[in-house]
């Protein structure tokens, strides 16, 4: 029976049974415990070789205090620091003063703690919320107690994650000190000798202390993420974690800890870029120069596949190609084997080639790869698409990691010229795309021509044949489709079967109509009309979507599509906007539905957000849109609300004057001059002198080019079977500009009619006999004549004068060619006559 029971017990339990029983059994003695630890402490020491002399495997202990480079915290300090966590989590001060006050306290506790509470894995959490919550001056104190120690810093655990936020917050205050220079005389420190360094020595000095071991932290997990923040902070740009927690350069992790736990004590909006002083920029130049001629050719290249040191390099490419296009190269070639360099034709570089195969199919490498697409020049990008990429673009299309490399090399095409090979070799490959998984190669395609300006013809057809939108009925399901991402059999066969389900929106084909609402308006005209053979009900219910809102965004800040489908788009809103505003999505569009009304359309919806105003304070998305809209100002101000709204109009055409965007020659101009019907358009104040001479809003009535050109388009339009649903609106405003041009002529013939009738009627006044009635009568007349002229202003006249001026001109010239021309008729008639005489 033991021996059954022993049985059973094997298996993985067995083997683990197996291995226990050499370990001894614990013993409940604790002096016997006590004897048994010391003996083997003193057995180390044996030098005759025995059992007991073998090395001892270290335990946590023995980690633990490999961690603690600096020593340990004392219970009571870790209690107190918990409380400090607590109250910067809640922040709830009455004051500013409050705050400050909390905030030097807590800085005289870490006095002579700092290195210490850094390495310690509680305190060094705290330490990170702490340094968020304090300004300038105590900032630089506390990264002046690292000083000396940045290496043992940067490759510790816990205190490399301090030295990042200490780093990034100090690149706003060396912003700050830019800006108003206030540290040109330096600080002095009360409490110790010395003086304190401005934040730009700060950073400058700890990157002469570390830059020669720049080479060797790239690789380290700890530090890399360190040189990656000093890279940022050097070239001026702001890191991309930054108050979001979000980004390249903190690991999952800790970026999820950093947005859970420090969002309120992040400090101010993300930007792109910061200002720095030039020091940065040479420190900048002398740290890449040091990293790139640091590292010979094979260790950059295992270090291509590296997990740690790979977002480096990447990095490092992406500064030098803004700061320094030669150290750039110089990394290339590193990387790539004199890549750069001219070769003769007919030479292949077997070994690179065999490189950059494994660099496209590898997890990592292929990230460095893209970098160096992104970065290439356009001799580089050319060589890569002749010796890499032609005749390979759609077998590295399917491949699941190569496929990225194939993106970013669509997105960053050179020329029209490289782009129309690529489409040619891609496009009949959409269906195939669209069916094994990879929109991500259609969306890059879609991309590469908006960025390019060509192939959008052809892109079109290629979209309308992969998702089989052929026919006029097929492609009013065009949004559907691509959205979906599923062909029109598809989409037909599921709606036939009345799923109950509603598919979600595929996010890369919202990007792909995004991107083709960017194309010129004849080519995105097939979205368009799409759009409006939809229902109004389906189209409300895709701006509460988080997919599909995003489209109908686009189709608002368009910078292509005609004001005119902006229009009608807002007009099927009405009586929506204010379910929209409650929407988390909807509030979203409803911005953007505002940006681009006009002060009519804007009276429009502040009207029916007042008429719900109540419902809307209550709601969280709604009470941000009525601050947005400045209804309650609507409501009691409306005056005022009216001059605020039009000059925010103004401002914005005065930045489209000055970015030399012609309001008054386009179509986007001219429509926004139809539809005021108060005078009160989007446009910038109207012109009197042009007003009064019947050009309504500043809007030429004559057509220019563009428009001849745009009318010969509306009619091969016309003809075409897909043609806009919204022709009459054209019409319309055709129409609308003859009638405005007509009033001009109407307005001329009225002032000539009038100036060569006043001095016909003196004329007759003077060859009459001169009686007291007719005088009279004839003085009334130019009396009267005066008073026409008065409607006009001085201004005018002057104009209107002048034109005659140049009209008469034009009269004296003519008359006078023509009295030459007579004058030599005659001449030439007499000598004829006496030619014929002296012949006869």
């Amino acid at each position: 029976m033991v021996a059954i029971a022993e049985r059973r017990v094997r298996g993985s339990r067995g083997k683990k049974n197996k291995t226990e029983k050499a370990a001894p059994k614990p013993d409940t003695n604790p002096g016997k415990t006590f004897q048994r630890s010391h003996q083997t402490t003193y057995d180390r020491n044996n030098t005759e070789g025995g059992e007991d002399s073998r090395p001892a495997r270290p335990d946590r202990r023995e980690q633990i205090d490999a961690a603690a480079i600096f020593g340990f915290i004392d219970p009571d300090v870790q209690q107190y620091f918990k409380g400090v966590e607590q109250t910067l989590d809640e922040l709830n001060f009455e004051t500013a003063e409050e705050q400050q006050l909390f905030l030097e306290n807590v800085y005289t506790e870490v006095q002579g703690k700092e290195l210490v509470l850094a390495t310690d894995h509680s305190c060094s959490l705290v330490l990170e919320k702490l340094l968020r919550a304090s300004n300038d001056f105590q900032l630089r104190v506390f990264f002046d107690k690292f000083n000396g120690n940045f290496l043992k810093l940067f490759t510790h655990r816990f205190a490399s994650h301090v030295c990042q936020t200490l780093i990034t917050l100090c690149a706003d205050t060396v912003e700050r000190e830019v800006r108003s220079n206030e540290l040109k005389v330096k600080d002095e420190v009360t409490q110790e000798e010395g003086i304190l360094l401005s934040a730009e020595e700060m950073i400058l000095n700890m990157c002469r202390q570390t830059q020669e071991e720049f080479t060797a932290l790239i690789s380290d997990p700890f530090a890399s993420h360190i040189i990656r923040v000093l890279l940022y902070v050097l070239a001026g740009r702001t890191v991309a974690d930054d108050g979001t927690g979000k980004g390249t350069v903190r690991s999952k992790k800790s970026a999820k800890y950093n947005e859970s736990n420090n969002s309120k004590t992040n400090a101010g909006a993300f930007r792109p870029t910061r200002l720095v002083p030039p020091s940065f920029k040479e420190m900048l130049r002398t740290i890449t120069s040091t990293m790139i001629n640091g590292l010979s050719d094979s260790i950059v290249r295992s270090l291509a596949v590296h997990q740690v040191a790979n977002p480096v390099l990447q990095l490092l490419l992406e500064v030098s190609a803004k700061e320094d296009e030669a150290s750039k190269d110089g990394l290339v070639d590193k990387l790539l084997m004199d890549i750069t360099h001219e070769e003769e034709p007919g030479t292949k570089n077997h070994d690179r080639d065999a490189y950059v195969e494994t660099l496209l199919r590898d997890q990592v490498g292929s990230h460095l790869l893209e970098k160096i697409v992104q970065v290439a020049s356009p001799a580089l990008f050319q060589k890569f698409y002749t010796s890499y990429f032609r005749g390979r673009l759609v077998k590295l299309s399917f491949h699941p990691i190569a496929n990225y490399v194939i993106q970013q090399f669509f997105v960053h095409a050179k020329t029209a010229v490289q782009l129309e090979m690529m489409v040619e070799e891609v496009v009949p490959e959409f269906e195939q795309f669209l069916q094994f998984g990879r929109p991500g190669v259609i969306r890059a395609v879609v991309e590469a021509c908006k960025n390019v300006g060509a192939c959008h013809k052809e892109v079109i057809r290629g979209l309308c044949a992969a998702f089989q939108t052929h026919t006029t009925i097929e492609r009013k399901e065009f949004m559907h489709v691509v959205l979906n991402m599923e062909t029109y059999d598809a989409l037909m066969e599921r709606r036939n079967q009345q799923e109950s389900v509603k598919p979600k929106f595929h996010p890369q084909g919202a990007v792909i109509l995004q991107l083709l609402l960017q194309f010129p308006e004849e080519h995105s005209k097939i979205v368009v009309d799409s759009y409006f053979a939809q229902k109004e009900e389906l189209m409300y219910a895709w701006t509460m979507d988080p997919v599909g809102s995003h489209v109908i965004e686009a189709f608002l800040t368009s910078p292509t599509l005609n004001l005119k489908v902006k229009r009608k788009i807002l007009k099927s809103f009405m009586g929506k906007y204010h379910s929209m505003a409650k929407d988390r999505y909807g509030g979203h569009t409803v911005d953007k539905c505002w940006a681009v009304s006009d002060i009519e359309m804007k009276e429009k919806i502040a009207a029916e957000l007042l008429e719900h105003e109540q419902e809307l304070s209550q709601n969280f998305h709604g009470k941000f849109i009525l601050r947005n809209c400045k209804i309650d100002q609507f409501k009691r101000k409306r005056e005022e609300w009216v001059e605020r709204e039009k000059g925010i109009e103004r401002k914005k055409d005065m930045f489209k004057d000055i970015l030399g965007d012609a309001v008054l020659a386009t179509a986007h101009g001219k429509q926004n001059a139809m539809n005021d019907t108060t005078g009160t358009a989007d446009l910038p104040a109207p012109n009197p002198k042009m007003a009064e001479l019947g050009f309504g809003g500043g809007i030429a009535g004559v057509k220019t080019v563009t428009e001849k050109k745009k009318k010969k388009k509306s009619k091969k339009s016309s003809e075409d079977p897909d043609k806009m649903l919204i022709k009459d609106e054209d019409e319309e405003m055709q129409a609308k500009e003859k009638y405005k041009s007509d009033e001009i002529d109407k307005l001329f013939k009225k002032r000539s009619h009038a100036e060569s009738a006043t001095p016909k009627k003196r004329s007759t006044d003077n060859a009459e006999s001169g009686s007291d009635s007719d005088g009279e009568e004839s003085d009334a007349e130019e009396e009267e004549a005066p008073k026409k002229k008065k409607k006009v202003s001085k201004d005018l006249e002057s104009v209107l004068d002048a034109i005659d001026a140049t009209k008469k001109k034009k009269k004296s010239k003519k008359s006078k060619s023509e009295d030459a021309d007579d004058s030599k008729d005659k001449k030439k008639s007499k000598k004829d006559k006496e030619k014929r005489k002296f012949m006869s």
